[in-house]
């Protein structure tokens, strides 16, 4: 099969698999297809997501999140990553940018997470940070 049928056939069984999740119980994933996230970055994204538990919870962070060759390919600041104060609003935009490499609603991101039960204290965290008047 040639390159252009593949492709073809791909988008095709990707608009099926659409119609057959259910966006109610996975609003994240169909996130993540509809803005055509690639593996490493979801991986990457959700292992910051973690980190940012342990920073917001003030836990240690633990050594499975530090030792990630993940994270090289997107050129991220990592200690600025592992620091001991709670993530910001600005800090959280800018590993966004860097691992997606685009703009999009950040809160209905943090939303959709939240609502497929990823992460939902740092997304509470967030989304607390993005309400008017909040620092």
């Amino acid at each position: 099969m040639d390159v252009v049928k593949e492709v073809k056939l791909l988008k095709y069984q990707m608009s099926l698999m659409k119609h057959m999740i259910n966006a109610e119980q996975h609003p994240f994933f169909m996130f993540a297809i509809d803005h055509e996230f690639e593996e490493d970055q979801v991986k990457a994204f959700l292992k910051i997501l973690g980190v940012f538990s342990c920073r917001i919870k003030g836990e240690e962070i633990f050594e499975w999140y530090q030792k990630d060759q993940l994270f090289s390919q997107f050129n991220l600041s990592l200690d600025k990553l592992y620091a001991s104060e709670p993530p910001t609003l600005e800090e959280l935009k800018m590993y966004v940018t860097k691992i997606f490499y685009q703009e999009f609603e950040l809160e209905y991101l943090l939303c959709s997470l939240k609502k497929q039960f990823i992460q939902t204290a740092v997304c509470d965290f967030f989304l607390q940070c993005l309400k008017p008047g909040s620092k």
